[in-house]
């Protein structure tokens, strides 16, 4: 009995003895990895070379910190026998292969790595990248698609190399997620190249979805065209954008061809909708103590000097056209040597079309109008809140309500 517990008992230091060698051994082997420097990374291998981790860090710190491709290519090749379903490994490895010029080996790297990971989007894009460094196109763009599918963050850098290498907008239209916010990147990037046909294509693919659009992200499109000077598309854009979205539906125009004259709604800064930039000498806010309809006016407080209040709107037009323009105001102690107007102008030469009566002192609600006529090319006027000159001291309240544009009557019956 004595005999097999001392048997017994030094077997069990044995094993002891190896699993403490063994720990002690991995446990070095780690801080040597750790330590990131060739030497001791290369001592970690020595201790555990059947580590897959070791042999890819080996790899990788000859390959980028000692540009030494020719020594890596073997550590990389270990590190996917020891495990061939770690993507990370092939990659690298297709990498170390692209060093030495191995195409054809770089190439069955990729494809390995993929099919090992084929729905991570990390994967896709850094084997969407070696395809195109190997100028292979078509394998490069499958992987892009993973890519902008799997990670929104990815969509920006994707559409931008592609473009880059392709500049083609229906190949990279065929491998855009179905995701509203990415045929918007890719509009954004093509209007920022000037490729107007290109953007108007996505833009029109973009509606075909049929998908909600969060017209916010959306609006500087229509921003984009008026700064062009194509009003038409412009205006296209902006009742498309309306038709997928409840809450800019509201801002449609009826008769009146400003939209939210009233300044029910919250003002949006941009496409077709009220414009708003600080001024010197004048605070604007919306008012729902004083309103002559709805619920609340536009309240313009002066003091000091300025001719703009900053609020404006841009209005398609039609040219050789007749209009009233009009709007409801009231003042309280508005005190200067010119009040406040309504003015219209072209939105892109700035010639004055007209100017509303001016308000001064105080006043109760009353309507103020004028009409004009738009010249042979206008397609876009500006209503704007201002007064000329502007360098006149001026203190004050100013309110503002139903603002309108329209064609006058018998324009519209020399339309029809």
């Amino acid at each position: 009995m004595t005999f097999k517990r001392t048997i017994g008992l030094a077997v069990c230091i044995v094993l002891v003895a190896v699993y403490g060698w063994f720990a002690t051994r991995s446990f070095r082997a780690s801080r040597l990895a750790s330590s990131l420097d060739v030497p001791s990374v290369e001592r970690a291998v020595a201790l555990e070379p059947r580590s897959a981790a070791y042999q890819d860090l080996l790899c990788r710190f000859l390959l980028f910190d000692k540009q030494e491709p020719s020594a890596a290519v073997p550590h990389c090749q270990r590190a996917t026998q020891l495990n061939a379903y770690h993507s990370t490994y092939w990659l690298d490895l297709a990498l170390a292969y692209y060093s030495v010029g191995a195409e054809h080996e770089q190439q069955q790297a990729i494809l390995k790595a993929v099919s090992v990971d084929p729905t991570t989007p990390d994967v896709a894009w850094e084997a969407a990248n070696l395809f195109l460094a190997q100028g292979k196109v078509p394998e490069a763009l499958p992987q892009f698609a993973v890519a902008m599918r799997g990670d929104p963050n990815l969509v920006s850098p994707s559409l931008d190399l592609c473009w880059r290498t392709l500049h083609d907008v229906s190949a990279i239209q065929a491998i855009l997620p179905p995701d509203p916010a990415a045929y918007l990147q890719f509009v954004r990037l093509l209007t920022t190249k000037n490729e107007w046909e290109g953007a108007h294509q996505i833009w029109s693919a973009l509606i075909l979805l049929d998908r909600g659009i969060d017209y916010r992200q959306a609006l500087f499109y229509v921003d984009s065209l008026l700064q062009k000077g194509d009003v038409a598309r412009a205006n296209e854009a902006w009742d498309q954008l309306a038709s997928r979205s409840a809450t800019l539906n509201r801002y449609s125009r009826t008769d009146n061809l400003v939209v939210d004259g009233g300044f029910e709604k919250e003002i949006l800064n941009a496409g077709f909708d009220w414009r708003y930039s600080a001024q010197s000498g004048s605070v604007v806010s919306l008012d729902s103590a004083e309103f002559r309809s709805g619920s609340q006016s536009l309240l313009i407080s002066y003091h000091g000097t300025g001719g703009d209040s900053g609020m404006f709107q841009h209005v398609p037009v039609k040219p050789n056209t007749q209009y009233t323009v009009s709007a409801w105001t009231k003042s309280q102690k508005l005190e200067s040597a010119n009040g406040p107007v309504i003015s219209v102008s072209d939105a892109y030469n700035g010639k004055l079309y007209a100017e509303t009566p001016e308000t001064l002192g105080t006043t109760v609600w009353h309507r103020v109008e004028t009409s004009f006529q738009t010249g042979p090319e206008s397609e876009l006027v500006t209503v704007r809140l201002s007064r000329d000159p502007g360098n006149t001291l001026i203190d004050g309240e100013f309110w503002v309500d139903d603002v309108s544009l329209r064609p006058t009557a018998e324009s519209v019956r020399q339309q029809e």
